[in-house]
């Protein structure tokens, strides 16, 4: 089964699908924005016009910590969605880039028509948006997608084409989701200012008595 990303299968159909600059295939993370008591993750990203896709082709948003059930969120009828803890056969993570088995890989399946397979390449770069999920975690890390592709040109047209990059995904760790201060920051933040507050007006008073040179 090839892989092309979660989201990037729906945004080339509306096309009208970040990690790695170098990437064919990029992902990237838009906004988080709080639901209730969760946290909806939206993503966007392009495909070059060297690559298409076909049916199985995928894009696996990996270690999506905390992903709500039935959350996720596709800008096409033609992509399907699906968890698992692992990579679906064929795709690989390189660079560096691991698969915790513990946590949740979001696999977006395209399952439609062959779209810019063949005769490339097809330019402009397509753009697409739309895929959305929802986590319990409203902290995020550094994590990775991958996706498989086809090559639509040249002496490997037709030829399967796997990559990988970095994106930022769910985290369950203890940092604020904005650059918001939580209340322990805050109290630090203002005994910082007071301790400067009373530096600068102590200086302001030892000038004020120094004796002035004619």
């Amino acid at each position: 089964m090839r892989s092309l990303a979660p989201v990037a299968l729906g945004a080339v159909l509306a096309a009208g699908l970040s990690g790695s600059a170098e990437a064919s295939v990029l992902l990237k993370l838009d906004s988080v924005t709080a639901d209730g008591s969760n946290f909806l993750y939206s993503y966007s990203g392009h495909i070059t016009p060297n690559e298409g896709v076909v049916s199985g082709d995928q894009l696996v948003l990996v270690d999506f910590a905390g992903y709500v059930a039935g959350s996720a969120v596709v800008p096409s009828s033609d992509i399907s969605v699906s968890v698992s803890n692992t990579l679906p056969a064929g795709l690989t993570l390189g660079g560096g880039l691991t698969d915790d088995p513990t946590l949740p890989d979001l696999v977006f399946t395209y399952t439609g028509a062959d779209f810019h397979a063949s005769g490339g390449p097809f330019p402009p770069v397509l753009n697409f948006s739309g895929l959305t999920a929802e986590s319990v975690f409203g902290t995020q890390a550094s994590g990775a997608y991958a996706t498989s592709t086809v090559q639509n040109n040249g002496a490997n047209a037709g030829a399967t084409l796997l990559e990988s990059a970095k994106v930022i995904v769910p985290n369950a760790g203890n940092l604020p989701i904005s650059g918001v201060p939580e209340p322990a920051s805050w109290a630090l933040l203002l005994t910082g200012f007071f301790g400067l507050g009373l530096a600068i007006r102590r200086r302001r008073g030892v000038r004020c008595l120094a004796p002035t040179r004619a």
